[in-house]
């Protein structure tokens, strides 16, 4: 006998620990960088290779929860129209009909057969002068239409009337084992109803869908970024593990984490010889913000042959971001020294460099009125000319040299044989015919021999 006891100590012993060693262990070490309107959450796991994650609005108060639900489409089966039905549990009621355009409703009120009709809900164990909501939503017909009231042995009965396809709620204050009672004051039937619903808490707002959950499966990296979120808002999230046999670990203790507050969004300039300023930072012009775009734009005269660059300047804020002072600094497209407008480059994206070491001015070789837009979170710069006012050069001056040579029937040649992009197309036009062609070169060796 104590053999054979010894030997099933063992069967339990092996099985107890057959359990411990499949089961499905529990991440740890939850990391979360929030950012404006994401987060990025990372997590430890030695054993796994296979997650879920799921996030939430976080909220301190209690949390709203559906408790139960009975819909008209529920009832909507019989063959012969309206007919009397029993709610199921913890629903019941006197007197209450269903019919086959899937409502709800009391077939006697306080006139018809003289039994008035009602409708309850028995507060589930487990409460003590709770907080609960009753939803109702009416039907679309006309039908729909009536009154309807709400009571609890702690709350006195409030009456709304009901427009077609409204939804109204109640909250009231009931005990474990006491009904929340619906009933109508209406002389002939009540308001058809399509849905009931009781939730615990205050349900009225639209809180109810801060406490769903957001699920994202099968996730095969410990990192994972949670995108379009709201700014300045609390969130919580938690990680499970899934095992290699499918099975799945608890969730990871919940990591509440607030995403930023909106960007400091930085002042940009546009700075140098535009519109008649000079090279200086107070003589800058300031560009529009579009913060649906997240770009600056500003429309500004240039003449030909100046050149104009950027500034960027961020206001001290220790209390939003964090910045103490921070220097004015250059951008521009990346190619070090000057960056050469020509017409191909003209509503084009253009990288932008942010260095003091590798950044260029813009050379405007075609006087005439600019739309600039830049944008700082992806980097580019486009330029695209408004108007054409009368051309800063003279037609054949190719090389932009302010004069007509030899070496401009060169740079013709070159812009036409795609050698060099550098020259000015509208000064290659020398015939007018709005193309640049061999024939310009005929035109402009006329032009220098005074043909």
């Amino acid at each position: 006998m104590k053999k054979r006891l010894f030997v099933l100590s063992g069967v339990i012993v092996a099985f107890i620990a057959s359990i411990s060693i499949n089961a499905t262990t529990v991440p740890y070490n939850l990391y979360v960088e929030p950012g404006t309107n994401s987060c990025d959450v990372r997590w430890d796991d030695d054993e796994n290779s296979a997650w879920n994650l799921r996030y939430r609005l976080y909220s301190e108060e209690p949390e709203v929860e559906l408790l139960s639900s009975v819909a008209g489409t529920d009832f909507s089966g019989s063959s012969t129209g309206y007919y009397d039905i029993t709610l199921p549990e913890p629903w019941s009621g006197t007197n209450v009909r269903g019919g086959l355009n899937s409502i709800i409703y009391f077939r006697n009120n306080y006139q018809g057969s003289g039994t008035a009709g009602n409708i309850t809900y028995t507060i589930p164990a487990g409460y003590e002068n709770a907080t609960f909501t009753m939803k109702i939503t009416t039907a679309t017909t006309s039908d729909g239409s009536g009154n309807l009231s709400v009571a609890t042995p702690q709350t006195p009965a409030v009456n709304h009337y009901f427009s077609a396809g409204e939804t109204y709620a109640w909250v009231v204050t009931a005990s474990s084992g006491e009904k929340i009672t619906i009933t109508t004051s209406d002389s002939n039937y009540s308001p058809d109803i399509a849905l009931l619903e009781v939730y615990t808490g205050d349900a009225t707002s639209m809180k109810l869908r801060a406490n769903e959950w957001t699920y994202v499966y099968n996730l095969t990296k410990t990192e994972y970024t949670i995108e379009d979120l709201e700014m300045d808002t609390d969130y919580e999230v938690q990680v499970q593990a899934i095992g290699d046999d499918g099975t799945l670990s608890d969730w990871t203790r919940p990591d509440v984490f607030t995403t930023n507050e909106e960007p400091i969004i930085p002042d940009v300039h546009i700075m140098g010889e535009v519109d008649g300023q000079e090279w200086a930072i107070d003589a800058a012009t300031k560009m529009a913000y579009d913060s649906e775009t997240e770009t600056y734009t500003a429309t500004v005269f240039i003449e030909a042959d100046k050149t104009f660059g950027f500034s960027t300047e961020i206001d001290p804020n220790g209390d939003l971001g964090g910045w103490e002072y921070i220097n004015q600094f250059r951008f521009g497209p990346a190619s070090n020294g000057l960056f050469e407008l020509t017409e191909d480059r003209l509503g084009q994206q253009l990288p932008l460099s942010f260095t003091w070491d590798y950044f260029s001015d813009v050379h405007v070789l075609t006087a005439g009125e600019y739309e600039i837009t830049v944008s700082l979170e992806q980097n580019y710069l486009i330029i695209g000319r408004i108007s054409e006012p009368p051309h800063g050069y003279d037609l054949g001056d190719v090389n932009h040299d302010h004069s007509v040579s030899i070496a401009d029937v060169t740079a013709l040649i070159d812009l036409l044989l795609g050698v060099s992009q550098d020259g000015c197309s509208i000064c290659a036009d020398v015939n007018g015919d709005t193309n640049v062609s061999i024939a310009d070169v005929t035109a402009l060796i006329d032009k220098l021999l005074g043909i």
